[in-house]
């Protein structure tokens, strides 16, 4: 008596959970490679933001420091201030420069900041602002 073969009828079955065992996997790799990927955009675009608010909280500070110094200083003409990132508790240094432009004939004084954080970084973020200063000289009288 001849024993069926068993080979020709069934397909191998361990082929098949090996070819769906590798597919799974490169899924779930697939999978984690994109949760990787999103979660370091986020944190890329976390930090920009961080870099920005603090860049934005340095210009209203030196604002602020104008504004005092310009009252307690009439020829107060500026200054660059350099702060140290264990000042502002932050990963890199800042650096506000004000500058007091003269007046003109043509042209009030004006009032320019420029905040830097982090300073010197290809990463940096800048922001300005200008600011026209009131007339010291007394209006004409008729």
């Amino acid at each position: 008596m001849k024993l069926p073969n068993t080979s020709s009828r069934q397909p191998p079955r361990r082929a098949a959970v090996l070819v769906a065992a590798l597919v799974c996997m490169a899924i779930v790799m697939a999978l984690l490679g994109s949760m990787l990927l999103a979660a370091l955009r986020s944190s890329r675009q976390l930090h920009a933001e961080r870099g920005l608010r603090q860049c934005e909280l340095l210009l209203a500070a030196g604002l602020d420091r104008a504004a005092y110094r310009l009252a307690k200083v009439p020829d107060y003409r500026g200054e660059t201030w350099t702060l140290p990132a264990a000042a502002i508790v932050a990963a890199g240094d800042g650096q506000v420069t004000i500058e007091v432009s003269a007046a003109t004939q043509q042209q009030a004084p004006q009032l320019r900041v420029v905040a830097e954080y982090p300073t010197g970084s290809e990463t940096s973020v800048r922001r300005s602002r200008t600011i026209l200063l009131p007339s010291k000289t007394p209006p004409l009288e008729e």
